[in-house]
């Protein structure tokens, strides 16, 4: 026996949406999700879909609902949500519990259902509608001329600490019962009862734009930055994913960190980024609620084949970031924007090049860098960590030669050093581009600094911390850069020599300029969000 009887009303036609009630998301229409929560409830209920519409009753009768046919006159835009439902009860002579539903709810959760028909027993109310708390200061004009206008708010606080005393009905769930339905015609009956439901459930899809923000909430999943982030790699693999977290903030991200220093974790606690520690091939991740599909996304050098079966096996679509080793063969996409291609043997998608650079907002929309005739401002800096100590050297020799206006950025895990009185020493900035863009020459690693500076258009002198880094794919004169070579090989003269013949002509510096803003269009990181994206909608 039908423990009530649950009303979805579907007409066809809608002035805000066009065939609203049909409009596909995440693969079924409106009154899909509504159906299929109804069932999810564990409710029991008999579900009687109401329209005008052909199209809407064949599918509704093709997906096991019971269709009822509304008459015209119940079909316009000004028939109301009650005289559907007691038009719907008589007909079916109906006599017992009654619920509508209506699909542009389609965020509703099946325990909500529960929760509503809990409620309305156990306070033995006629009817009951659910609420959420408007969060907003809200104002009444009793006119309509604002001649007449009263707070309906206490005092001025801000939202989080006001008291928000305003209900908005977000029609999801309506329940009545069907003799005070009859007998008052109307779903909000004398006895009625409101039950506060989460914000998340209460979208009402009455436009376009409602339309997109509940196809995004619908498509929400679940991302994983596993990054490395310690003084021996560097910072760049956290930053990058950073970046990245910041276009795909639309999913609920987690960051797991796999041999990472302590600055790593005041970051992203800074940050207000939720993050753990990676408990290792074996481990459990533990993801609790974490919505599905999911994907991860490994930044942590190169992996092996066991951990991205494992990824694979656990039912992620799994990313690569500039990785080289055997996992990231096995992986969905590798993105490898500092190294070219490595070959055949890729199971899924290789992307390279600078077109899947990443850089923060600071780098976007900057005006055109102008190229003085006679340059002396040098910027040197080495990343988060210079595990080669490379910018205290690189400064000592700029200072000892002379001639120079010698800056230093030390990154946040870098070891402070003693600079000569010259040199200007800065740390923890953040406002690079705007360094860069007052300097003429960039004395930097081989990572992705050398795509910030040539966001900014300033030259570029390049040493490798490492053999790896000196096989990046951006280290060459096509494309604006001066690549010494790996910076322990690379003499002190070599350098103060290369930064002063630089300085001394300009029409070299302006070429590099020219070429390095050529090199980038700025677009990596959507790219590579879209992409993630790309694999969610694919699970």
């Amino acid at each position: 026996m039908n423990h009530f009887l649950a009303i979805v009303p579907a007409r066809g036609g809608s002035k805000g949406v066009v065939r609203k009630n049909m409009r596909e998301l995440s693969g079924k229409p409106l009154i899909g999700h509504t159906i299929d929560c109804l069932r999810l409830s564990g409710t029991n209920p008999r579900i009687v879909v109401s329209s005008d519409d052909e199209e809407i009753l064949g599918w509704a009768a093709l997906h096991g609902a019971e269709c009822h046919r509304r008459p015209s006159y119940l079909a316009d835009d000004e028939s109301t949500i009650s005289s559907v439902a007691v038009e719907v009860v008589r007909s079916l002579d109906w006599h017992g519990l009654v619920g509508v539903f209506q699909p542009t709810s389609p965020l509703r959760s099946p325990s909500s259902v529960r929760l509503a028909l809990q409620q309305m027993e156990s306070q033995k109310a006629s009817s009951l509608s659910t609420v959420v708390r408007e969060r907003h200061l809200f104002w009444l004009d009793e006119t309509g001329t604002m001649s007449n206008v009263s707070p309906l708010f206490g005092s001025r606080v801000n939202r989080q600490f006001a008291v928000h005393k305003v209900l908005r009905e977000t029609g999801s769930i309506q329940l009545v019962t069907s003799s005070a339905l009859l007998a008052e015609n109307s779903v909000v009956t004398a006895n009625h009862s409101f039950m506060e439901t989460h914000e998340a459930e209460a979208d009402d899809i009455d436009t376009v734009e409602d339309l997109e923000r509940v196809r995004r909430r619908l498509e929400r999943g679940g991302i994983i930055f596993r990054v490395t982030a310690n003084t021996l790699v560097g910072s760049g693999h956290l930053h990058h994913c950073l970046q990245l977290a910041e276009h795909l903030d639309r999913h609920e991200v987690l960051f797991l960190l796999k041999d990472c220093d302590e600055f790593a974790r005041e970051m992203l606690g800074s940050r207000g980024w939720a993050w753990r520690n990676d408990p290792g091939l074996a481990g459990d991740w533990d993801l609790g609620e974490m919505p599905l599909p999911r994907v991860v996304v490994n930044d942590v050098l190169d992996t092996s084949a066991a951990e991205i079966l494992s990824q694979r096996a656990s039912g992620f679509r799994v990313v690569c970031i500039e990785d080289l080793g055997e996992g990231a063969r096995m992986a969905d996409w590798v993105v490898n924007a500092l190294y070219p291609p490595q070959g055949t043997g890729y199971v899924g998608r290789v992307s390279t090049g600078a077109r899947y650079a990443t850089l923060r907002s600071e780098f976007h929309n900057l005006p055109a860098k102008q190229i003085p005739a006679d340059g002396r401002k040098v910027l040197v800096t080495f990343g988060g960590t210079d595990p080669g100590n490379l910018a205290s050297r690189v400064t000592r020799a700029l200072a000892e030669s002379g001639g120079f206006e010698v800056t230093v950025v030390l990154g946040a895990a870098s070891t402070p050093f003693e600079a000569p009185p010259s040199v200007r020493v800065l740390s923890s900035v953040k406002n690079m581009a705007q360094l860069m863009f007052d300097s003429d020459v960039v004395v930097t690693a081989a990572g992705r600094t050398v795509y910030e500076a040539a966001a900014v258009g300033v030259p570029v002198i390049s040493l490798a911390q490492n053999a790896r880094e000196a096989t990046h794919a951006h280290l060459n004169l096509d494309g604006g850069v001066m690549f010494l070579g790996l910076g322990v090989l690379v003499s002190d003269s070599t350098i103060v020599d290369t930064v002063g013949r630089l300085l001394g002509d300009r029409v070299l510096r302006a070429e590099l300029s020219s070429r390095l803003k050529a090199s980038i269009d700025l677009l990596g990181a959507q790219r590579i969000a879209a992409g993630i994206d790309q694999l969610l909608k694919g699970m």
